[in-house]
């Protein structure tokens, strides 16, 4: 083959190659207009729509993302955004209704009766002069001490207060809410005055979790468990104090080699709080061999936030679910602020959890940039999105087009 023929077919392979990629440009749907409106019937299973003390509203709006649920409850009108939280909320609507049978018991008036009588009064020095009562507590030794030295310096919100640290509220809180299986540190309001109120029977009243469902007669339902969420964090959250947790994450993040000011950055971010810390880290700890786990924490360190960090917890968990199952997982890289996973034969996935994509400007946006990035490492050869709900029609159509290969309900 002479050098002329040679360049020839080097043009034409280049121009071919050209061809292919620009094609399908041309061939994408419409871009569909916001916001979407979904039936909930078709989103959720018929069991969730509604309850003994909620009601979902039969139309859900998606910004071609995210799905916002509106719900009729007990407790007043709710707008929840994500599938991801709306499951966390029903489990506490359903905690709720445990709850509230609990103290229309006997045993229930009666430990919160006792308990008025005893740690309460011990503690009245530190509701009523709490500065001067504290500082033999704060140079105190001993774990118990530091945390209440913790509770007081921190402006941390979701620290424990000092009162509710000396007296033992705050364990008693975290022992319940671990088995009605709520998240303690919860901002959903209704949830955290019952949680209180219980905790404060249980502090001085003897009420114990096994008294307390042997007065209602079982234990509270399981709506949807978080993902891939492993027993011992939940144990480690009930168990350890806030300030013990940021220890303990501080430390497997050490021993991940993850950067200090990146771990701190995290720790310090209090738009997670101590249950979505643990969590998120845990995650990371399971994927052991996964290199550059400290990519993944300077992107959730930025959550800005409540919902991101949720968000940024949720990933974590759905990759190292996906490291556990699927063999040859590399490294996560950064792309264009999505942190994603490298298999060793190149492919890149990214696991989010979406609950509705829709074809839009916003995602069309976000695919180029997701795929400029791409093309600057030379080593991926393939691109993934797992996503936990589902692809619309037009979506699938134009992603797997740009050479995307998809997969929905990961959860499933």
């Amino acid at each position: 083959m002479t050098n002329r023929n040679f360049a020839l077919i080097f043009w034409l392979c280049l121009l071919l190659l050209a061809t292919i990629r620009t094609a399908p440009a041309a061939e994408l749907p419409p871009l569909q207009k916001l916001p979407l409106i979904l039936p909930a019937d078709q989103v959720l299973r018929q069991e969730l729509l509604e309850g003994p003390n909620y009601r979902i509203e039969p139309e859900v709006k998606n910004d071609g993302f995210i799905n916002v649920y509106r719900l009729q409850t007990d407790y007043g009108p709710l707008e929840v955004e994500s599938t991801a939280l709306l499951m966390e909320r029903l489990q506490e609507l359903t905690a709720l209704r445990h709850m509230e049978e609990l103290k229309k018991t006997e045993v229930f008036k009666e430990a919160l009766m006792a308990g008025g009588k005893g740690p309460l009064q011990a503690a009245k020095g530190l509701v009523t002069e709490p500065v001067e009562t504290t500082k033999g507590i704060v140079t105190g030794v001993g774990r118990w001490f530091s945390d209440v030295g913790h509770s007081i310096v921190s402006d941390d919100p979701h620290q424990e207060g000092v009162v509710k640290t000396v007296i033992g509220h705050a364990p008693a809180k975290r022992k319940f809410a671990y088995e009605f299986k709520v998240d303690p540190y919860s901002d959903f309001e209704p949830l955290q005055e019952v949680l209180n109120d219980i905790a404060w029977a249980a502090t001085g009243g003897g009420l114990t979790p096994k008294v307390a469902f042997a007065a209602i007669g079982g234990t509270a339902g399981t709506i949807l468990q978080a993902t891939g969420t492993a027993e011992g964090m939940r144990k480690l959250v009930r168990d350890k104090s806030p300030a013990e947790l940021d220890d303990i994450n501080e430390e497997i993040m050490r021993q991940m080699n993850i950067p200090t000011a990146a771990a701190m950055a995290l720790l310090d971010n209090h738009h997670y709080n101590p249950q979505e810390k643990t969590f998120l880290v845990g995650a990371l700890q399971r994927m052991e061999g996964v290199a550059h786990r400290g990519t993944f924490v300077a992107i959730a360190a930025r959550a800005d936030d409540p919902s991101v960090a949720r968000s940024m917890r949720i990933r974590a968990e759905m990759m190292a679910n996906y490291a556990d199952r699927v063999a040859g997982v590399n490294k996560i890289i950064d792309l264009n602020g999505v942190p994603s996973l490298l298999r060793q034969d190149g492919i890149v996935v990214g696991l989010v959890p979406l609950d509705y994509v829709a074809w839009t400007e916003a995602l069309q946006r976000k695919e180029r940039a997701l795929s400029a990035t791409i093309a600057r490492y030379p080593e991926i050869r393939g691109k993934e999105l797992r996503i936990e709900g589902r692809f619309d029609p037009a979506a699938r159509i134009a992603l797997e087009a740009l050479g995307w290969k998809l997969s929905e309900r990961f959860r499933e």
